[in-house]
């Protein structure tokens, strides 16, 4: 599930605390490397004590910096994220890493709450940044204090650890059911949710986003604000999502040549389709297909 590279310098402590949870402590005085590799699906957080650190993906082509009170969310269910973190001097962090089939046994009740649970976002992507809140903070202080390595420090940490996912999930639900005004109407949710309908319906040609507000009944303002609140991503991003997912489906049958799937994406150009296949999952539809 999750590899880490370290050089000989670093302090970072792993701990698989249960199947599906794991914990990382990283308290150092130097700078640092950490390269990571985590598997799809699985659940990502990063907490900046103290110091700081930078996230660089891609080779460095995408840079994420994060500063002491702040922490991350990663969730990428379609691809293996393998960024490289530079730690700066005097830097303290806690990452944990929970699988998804281990967030539905702990949050079952919570998944039509949480933004990257509900079962029309589980696909998608999602980056957040934000700040550490008082009580995440001094749970996180109390697991960088304790140097019990012993089976009575891993109950600690795993304590710990279901209570910083619960501090997390209860903000987090909190502000999504609070954040967006649209979204308190039941009426507008049924419309956001009709749009979404209608442009995997038509992705080979879908209407443009005034033309979709007008058909579903909602100034255009109040669809885009909305449906970015709801699904995480704008109209857009969330077609275009999808169109790669089923692009990438249809590959995997073995029954498609990569002209055949552009054209059924709406591509009038199979080189617009490579591009953005490429874009989203980092190699071209043909060596795809050669792993196959």
């Amino acid at each position: 599930m999750i590899v880490c590279k370290n050089n000989d310098k670093s302090k970072w402590r792993e701990h698989l605390l249960r199947d599906g949870l794991v914990l990382i402590q990283y308290d150092e005085k130097s700078k640092n490397l950490l390269d990571i590799e985590v598997d799809e699906k699985v659940v990502q957080y990063f907490f900046c004590v103290k110091g700081a650190m930078n996230f660089a993906f891609y080779g460095g082509s995408y840079n994420m910096p994060l500063s002491a009170g702040n922490n991350c969310f990663f969730y990428n269910p379609t691809e293996i994220l393998k960024p490289t973190i530079t730690t700066e001097e005097d830097t303290q962090l806690i990452f944990l890493f929970c699988s998804l089939e281990k967030i539905h046994q702990l949050f079952l009740d919570s998944s039509n709450e949480l933004e990257f649970l509900n079962s029309e976002n589980v696909n998608q992507k999602i980056y957040k940044k934000d700040h550490i809140s008082t009580n995440l903070n001094l749970v996180l202080k109390q697991i960088l204090e304790i140097n019990d390595t012993g089976k009575t420090g891993d109950i600690f940490r795993y304590a710990k650890s279901l209570e910083i996912l619960s501090i997390y999930f209860s903000r987090q639900a909190k502000e999504e059911n609070t954040s967006c005004p649209y979204l308190q109407d039941e009426d507008s949710v049924k419309k956001i949710k009709k749009a979404k309908d209608i442009l995997i319906a038509r992705m080979k040609e879908p209407p443009i986003t005034s033309a979709l507000a007008t058909e579903v009944g909602l100034n255009e303002h109040r669809l885009k604000e909305g449906f970015k609140s709801l699904y995480g991503s704008t109209l857009f991003q969330y077609l275009l999502d999808h169109k790669m997912n089923h692009g990438k489906a249809m590959l995997d049958t073995g029954n498609f040549k990569i002209k055949e799937v552009a054209y059924e994406l709406g591509y009038n150009n199979p080189s617009h389709f490579i591009s953005a296949f490429k874009s989203k999952f980092d190699i071209t539809p043909k060596k795809y297909i050669q792993t196959k």
